[in-house]
């Protein structure tokens, strides 16, 4: 298995459908898409049931709620991920089709990668936020508590998830949980 996608969701049902839609049509097939429910409500729990029942490639994890954003779910769900690397999508993003495929070709010579976040603001049209990990600067700005990188916009190898001291863990308030675990990743 090439990857293995992680889809996080607590009550996005309607917009669940387009993302896992987008996961499945990648240009790299040899995917497992994960979707973790954290306490999802009747009508989200639902649709992930029967988007879930669409491809043999998804799994459906259904839980409880968990502490802030269900952080250590997704860690408890990794534990059984078999791809070589991890996407994150989130449940109300939309990924290019060869998302993936790109992500693969960074994580050939990195544990970690992200794609440029592209975003649409209803009034100023199309933004993109600048990032390069190459950088000093960047790596610097997230560790200080600046996010640049999406969850949708993160891959890293699963080997090197396996080697964190704590992989998804519930992030302290006022910390986006993205960040939380990126900054695990730079202080490595």
């Amino acid at each position: 298995m090439k990857a293995t996608v992680l889809i996080p969701t607590h009550d996005h049902g309607p917009t669940l459908r387009h993302s896992v839609t987008s996961a499945l049509t990648q240009s790299v097939e040899e995917i497992e898409v994960f979707i973790v429910g954290d306490g999802m409500p009747e009508t989200a729990r639902d649709v992930a049931r029967s988007v879930a029942r669409l491809d043999s490639r998804i799994r459906l994890f259904e839980n409880p709620k968990a502490p802030r954003h269900g952080e250590t779910l997704r860690h408890e769900a990794l534990r059984e991920a078999v791809g070589q690397a991890i996407c994150y999508l989130s449940d109300d993003d939309l990924w290019m089709p060869d998302h993936v495929e790109t992500m693969l070709a960074l994580l050939e010579t990195c544990d970690f990668a992200n794609a440029l976040p592209l975003y649409v603001d209803r009034q100023l049209g199309l933004g993109s936020w600048t990032i390069n990990l190459g950088s000093d600067y960047f790596r610097r700005l997230i560790l200080s508590g600046t996010n640049r990188i999406p969850l949708s916009c993160a891959a890293h190898t699963l080997d090197m998830y396996r080697r964190l001291p704590h992989g998804w863990r519930t992030t302290p308030v006022g910390t986006p949980t993205d960040l939380y675990m990126w900054q695990q990743f730079l202080s490595d």
